[in-house]
C-alpha cells in the first residue's frame, strides 16, 4: 500500500517547501562510527595513533618485512609453548573444532538474520502467487565442488540475483560433517609435492573461485608463493602467513584442523560395530585424503598447502562466508601487495600493447580474467566465474605464420558432468588445431584438469574483464595518507584534495582506495561508495588523467599508472554513493548482536576498530569524549561565574548597609552591639525563606534609594535657611565664642574617641549581619571559585558577556533516516623516488571549494 502524500502547506512558497525537504533530508551533524568498543577495552592492541594529517612513507617492502618478522616470532613462541605442554597447537582465535556447533568460523555476524529475512521475502512471493521459479535463487552454495554439481551460483560480485559490492554473495549456509587434524585425514601429509602449481588447485564448497583464480595466477611463481607462506612447523601443527590489507601487510597463524564433508561414523550410522571395522572403512572411503575436504583441496591426495592457505585467508576476514564472491584482481593484491586494474576487453585500444604486458607476466605484471553475463553459462564457459591466465606466448606455425596463444585455467580443476568449465572452441582439447607439431611445441596434454588454450583474440571475445596487477620490489617507495570525507547527495569532486610532490621523475602508480569492508561484514552500513579521481598539475591548468571504476561493483580502489616529471601534482577525489535502506545501520547491529552473538561481535568489532585506527582518520569516540569534557568545563565556568557574581553583590550590599546604618544613627548616639543576634532575630532567621530573603533585599534597596533622595532634598533646602548674622547677634556670638573655647579644648579628645568607637561598632554589626547571611546561603552554595576563575568571571561581568545558547535539536520526520554518508579514503603513491610525499589540502575558502572548475567547466556528476 502506497504511503499517503504529505499535506502541503500553501502558506509557504514552493521554494520554502523544497528547502524544508532538504533540511529534513540531511543529518545536521554527519559522522561515522569509528569505534565499536571503548578504547579502554583493548587500547594496547591498537597501533600507535598518528596525529591527524600525518602520512606514512617507507620502502615498498618495509611493511612486508615487519609482518614476516612478526609472523615468524609468533610461530616460534607457539612451538616453544607446545613443546612445554606436549600438545599440538590449537588456535584460540579460530578454533573450528571448538566452534563446530556455534559456526562462527563458518558464517558472518548477521547470517542467520539475513537468511530468515530472505526466506521471509520468498514466502511473501509465494503467498502472492509470484514465486514461480524463485527457488533457483536460494541454493546455498558458491560453486561446484565436484563434477556432479552444476555451476548455478556464480561467485563474482555483482552477478544476477546478488547484492552489490562486498555485501554481494549468496547467503552461504555451510554444512561440513566433521573436523579433524591433518595427520588424521591424510595418510602421508606433505606441504607441497614438487612445489606449488596452479594444477594443484581444486575449488570446494565456498564461492571463492575469484580468490583461487588469484592463487593459481601466482602459484607458478615460487617467489610469490613463498612471500605468503612464511613460517610453519608441521609437527606442532602451526602455519604462518602474511596478507596485504588496506595498504599494510598483516600476519596470522592457523592450526591444522580442517573441515570434512562427511560426518564421523558414530554420528552417521546407528549400527552396532564392535570391532570398529565399519568405522575404519567409513573413514578410509569418505574421510581420507584431499577429496574428503569440504573446502578447497589440492589435486594430489596428500598435499596440504592450499586448504591451509584458504583457512588463513578466511580467518583474517572473520569466516569462510566472508570470502565468498569477489574479484580476482583484489585476490592477487591481497597476496602480493601489488596494484590491480580492471580492463574491459571490448574497450582495449591497443591490443599489441596489452599483449606485450601479457607476455611479460613473469616480470612486473600478473593477469587473471573473468567471464560475465546473466546466463549461468556461455557455451561451455561458466559465466560470473573467475579464471587464471597462466601463460601468453607467440609461436610460429608450420607455415611460418605467428600465432598468439593464451593458457588459461578454471579453479574448479575439472569439467562438470554437463561438460562445462573449459573452452570448447579452437585450440581446446581435441580440436583440429592440435597437430603433433603443436602438441610437442607447447608440451600440451589433453585432460580434464581445468587447463586449456585459446587464441588471444578469442580470449578478448569471451572474457569480458581482465585484471592486470603491477608488482613492486624494494626499488619502489610507497607513501600513503588517509582521511574521512562527508559525501553529499549530489555527486561532484570534493574540496579536499591530495598533493603529491615528486623529486625524481619516472613511473608513478597512484591508488585511491577505501577500507576493505570484507574484513568486517555485517558492519558496513547502508552506503556503498564508488571512487573516482582526477590528477592535474599544481596550477590545475592541465588534467593528466581521469580515473573511474570499470564497474561500480568493483570499487575497493581505483588507480592509474603514468610517467611524471619532478614537481607538484594534485589528486581531486570524487565519490558517488548508493544507499540501501534495507541494510542495517552499524549502531543497530551493535546493540542487537551484543546480546544475540557477543563472541562474533567481539571478533568482527575488533576488525572494524583496527581498520579505522589510521592516522588522519578522526576517532569519533574520542571526539565525543572531548566534547563531554568541554561541556563539563563550561558548566564549571558557569558555576564559578555565578558564584563570583554573588560575591560581588554581597560586597556591594555590605557597603550599602554600612552607609545606611551610619545615616540612620542619631547624632551623638552609639550602636548597641548586644542587640545583634537576639532571640527574636534568630527566630526570624529560621522563618525566612528564599522568597522572604528576596523581599528583604528589595526593601533594602528601596530604602537606600529613598534615603539617597532625602539627602538630595536636604542639600537643596540648606542654602535657603542660612542668612547673614545681625550686629546684635554678632556681639552675642563673640561673647559665647570666648566662653566656648575652653570647652572645645577639653571635649575634643573625647569626641574623637567616641566617633572611632562608633565606626568600629558599625563595621562589627555589618560584618555580623553578613555572616548570618552567608550561613543562610550555605545550603545552596557551590564550591568557592579560584582567584583566577573569579578574576576571569569578573572581567566577563564587566564586559556584560551574554550566555551562549545551546543549538536547538532538529526534529526529523518520523520513520525517515536522514542522509549521513561518510567515507574513509586513502591515497597511496608508488614511485622509484625515496623522497616522494603526499599531503592533504583543503580549500582556503568555502567558495573555492564549492566552485571547482576544470577545463573551464564546472566539475559535476558527469565529468
Amino acid at each position: 500500500m502506497a504511503t499517503p502524500a504529505k499535506k502541503k502547506d500553501f502558506n509557504k512558497t514552493p521554494q520554502e517547501l523544497v528547502t524544508e525537504f532538504w533540511d529534513q533530508f540531511f543529518v545536521k551533524k554527519p559522522g561515522k562510527v569509528t569505534r565499536i568498543f571503548p578504547r579502554s577495552l583493548y587500547e594496547t592492541l591498537l597501533p600507535p595513533s598518528q596525529p591527524q594529517g600525518v602520512s606514512s612513507s617507507r620502502n615498498a617492502t618495509d611493511s612486508y618485512q615487519a609482518a614476516v618478522k612478526e609472523c615468524k616470532e609468533k610461530v616460534k613462541r607457539i612451538v616453544k609453548e607446545c613443546e612445554r605442554t606436549n600438545e599440538k597447537f590449537t588456535d584460540p582465535d579460530f578454533d573450528i573444532e571448538g566452534d563446530f556447533e556455534v559456526r562462527n568460523c563458518l558464517h558472518g555476524l548477521t547470517h542467520d538474520a539475513d537468511l530468515n529475512e530472505f526466506f521471509g521475502e520468498l514466502q511473501e512471493l509465494y503467498d502472492l502467487g509470484a514465486a514461480k521459479g524463485a527457488k533457483k535463487g536460494i541454493k546455498s552454495r558458491g560453486a561446484p565442488r565436484s563434477a556432479d554439481d552444476a555451476p548455478e551460483a556464480p561467485a563474482l560480485e555483482g552477478s544476477k540475483g546478488r547484492r552489490e559490492g562486498v555485501k554481494a554473495g549468496w547467503r552461504e549456509t555451510f554444512t561440513p560433517g566433521s573436523v579433524h587434524r591433518l595427520d588424521w585425514i591424510f595418510e602421508s601429509p606433505q606441504w607441497t609435492k614438487d612445489g606449488y602449481s596452479s594444477s594443484d588447485i581444486k575449488q570446494g564448497c565456498d564461492g571463492d573461485c575469484w580468490w583461487l583464480a588469484a592463487v593459481a595466477t601466482i602459484a607458478h611463481r615460487k617467489d610469490l608463493m613463498d612471500k605468503v607462506c612464511v613460517a610453519r612447523d608441521e609437527e606442532i601443527g602451526v602455519y604462518g602467513f602474511v596478507f596485504f590489507k588496506d595498504g599494510e601487510w598483516i600476519s596470522t597463524v592457523v592450526d591444522d584442523n580442517l573441515y570434512l564433508t562427511e560426518e564421523d561414523y558414530r554420528h552417521y550410522y546407528d549400527e552396532y560395530d564392535p570391532t570398529g571395522k565399519k568405522g575404519r572403512k567409513h573413514r578410509k572411503d569418505k574421510q581420507t585424503g584431499s577429496g574428503a575436504l569440504y573446502f578447497s583441496q589440492c589435486s594430489d591426495p596428500n598435499e596440504t598447502w592450499l586448504p591451509l592457505l584458504e583457512k588463513a585467508y578466511a580467518k583474517v576476514h572473520g569466516d569462510y562466508e566472508a570470502i565468498s564472491g569477489g574479484w580476482p584482481g583484489e585476490g592477487v593484491e591481497d597476496m602480493t601487495g601489488g596494484v590491480s586494474a580492471m580492463l574491459q576487453s571490448n574497450r582495449v585500444l591497443r591490443k599489441d600493447k596489452l599483449w606485450k604486458e601479457l607476455v611479460n607476466s613473469n616480470g612486473d605484471f600478473v593477469f587473471s580474467c573473468s567471464a560475465h553475463g546473466y546466463a549461468s553459462t556461455r557455451g561451455s564457459m561458466a559465466n560470473g566465474h573467475a579464471y587464471s591466465i597462466l601463460k601468453a606466448t607467440e609461436e610460429v606455425d608450420e607455415d611460418g605464420r605467428k600465432v598468439r596463444l593464451v593458457k588459461i585455467r578454471n579453479p574448479w580443476g575439472e569439467r562438470t558432468s554437463a561438460g562445462q568449465g573449459e573452452w570448447d572452441g579452437p585450440w581446446s582439447d581435441g580440436s583440429k588445431e592440435w597437430t603433433p607439431y603443436w602438441l610437442k611445441k607447447l608440451d600440451h596434454k589433453f585432460g580434464d584438469d581445468g587447463e586449456f588454450w585459446m587464441s588471444y583474440q578469442d580470449m578478448l571475445d569471451n572474457f569480458l574483464y581482465l585484471y592486470r596487477t603491477r608488482l613492486f620490489d624494494d626499488k619502489w617507495t610507497v607513501v600513503q595518507q588517509w582521511t574521512n570525507v562527508t559525501v553529499g547527495w549530489i555527486a561532484g569532486y570534493l574540496n579536499k584534495k591530495f598533493v603529491i610532490e615528486i623529486k625524481k621523475g619516472g613511473t608513478v602508480v597512484i591508488v585511491l582506495s577505501q577500507l576493505d569492508e570484507r574484513y568486517f561484514q555485517g558492519l558496513e552500513g547502508q552506503y556503498m561508495f564508488i571512487l573516482h579521481f582526477v590528477l592535474q598539475d599544481k596550477d590545475g591548468k592541465e588534467q593528466l588523467c581521469r580515473v573511474r571504476p570499470t564497474l561500480n561493483w568493483s570499487s575497493r580502489s581505483v588507480s592509474c599508472e603514468l610517467d611524471l616529471e619532478p614537481g607538484r601534482y594534485e589528486v581531486l577525489p570524487k565519490i558517488t554513493v548508493e544507499r540501501d535502506t534495507s541494510q542495517r545501520m552499524v549502531e543497530d547491529v551493535v546493540t542487537r548482536w551484543a546480546e544475540e552473538n557477543p563472541a562474533k561481535l567481539r571478533q568482527i568489532g575488533m576488525q572494524y576498530d583496527l581498520a579505522h585506527a589510521k592516522g588522519g582518520v578522526p576517532d569519533e569516540d574520542e571526539i565525543i569524549t572531548q566534547r563531554k569534557e568541554e561541556k563539563k568545563k563550561k558548566e564549571e565556568k558557569k558555576k564559578a561565574k555565578a558564584k563570583a557574581k554573588r560575591e560581588k553583590e554581597r560586597r556591594e550590599k555590605r557597603k550599602q548597609k554600612q552607609v545606611q546604618i551610619t545615616i540612620n544613627m542619631p547624632e551623638g548616639s552609639t550602636v548597641d552591639t548586644s542587640s545583634t543576634g537576639t532571640e527574636s532575630d534568630k527566630k526570624e532567621e529560621k522563618k525566612e525563606t528564599a522568597e522572604d530573603k528576596k523581599e528583604e533585599e528589595e526593601k533594602f534597596e528601596d530604602a537606600v534609594e529613598e534615603k539617597a533622595k532625602d539627602d538630595e532634598k536636604k542639600k537643596e533646602e540648606q542654602p535657603k535657611k542660612v542668612s547673614a548674622p545681625s550686629s546684635s547677634s554678632k556681639s552675642a556670638g563673640d561673647a559665647a565664642a570666648g566662653e566656648g573655647k575652653n570647652t572645645e579644648k577639653k571635649g575634643g579628645e573625647k569626641k574623637e574617641d567616641t566617633a572611632a568607637a562608633e565606626e568600629t561598632k558599625v563595621e562589627d554589626k555589618v560584618a555580623k549581619e553578613e555572616k548570618k547571611q552567608e550561613e543562610k546561603e550555605k545550603v545552596v552554595e557551590e564550591p568557592k571559585p579560584t582567584a583566577a576563575a573569579t578574576e576571569e568571571v569578573e572581567e566577563d561581568l564587566s564586559e556584560d558577556e551574554e550566555e551562549e545558547e545551546e543549538e536547538p535539536k532538529i526534529e526529523y520526520e518520523e520513520g525517515k533516516i536522514p542522509w549521513n554518508a561518510v567515507c574513509v579514503v586513502g591515497l597511496r603513491v608508488y614511485a622509484q623516488d625515496p623522497d616522494v610525499t603526499v599531503t592533504l589540502a583543503t580549500p582556503n575558502t568555502a567558495e573555492e571549494g564549492a566552485s571547482l572548475v576544470m577545463d573551464q567547466h564546472a566539475v559535476g556528476a558527469t565529468i
